[in-house]
């Protein structure tokens, strides 16, 4: 999944994480958090325009759509 182009949707956990401005926004995987151990699944994601002056976020896995 690491270098898959996605879009971010919007989802409670989205919400939840007071990020709901990143609906709507496009990346890049980068890193892939989404192993059976982890209580919070999801990716660190490299945005196409920086948001907040940062680049990279974790986006939760319900809020991930591959293009």
């Amino acid at each position: 999944m690491k270098n898959t182009n996605i879009t971010i949707i919007g989802s409670n956990d989205l919400q939840e994480m007071k990020l709901t401005a990143l609906d709507g926004k496009t990346g890049v995987i980068v890193e892939e958090l989404t192993n059976e151990g982890r209580k919070n699944k999801g990716f660190m994601v490299r945005l196409d325009e920086p948001y907040l002056s940062e680049e990279i976020w974790f986006i939760p896995f319900q809020s991930v759509k591959m293009n």
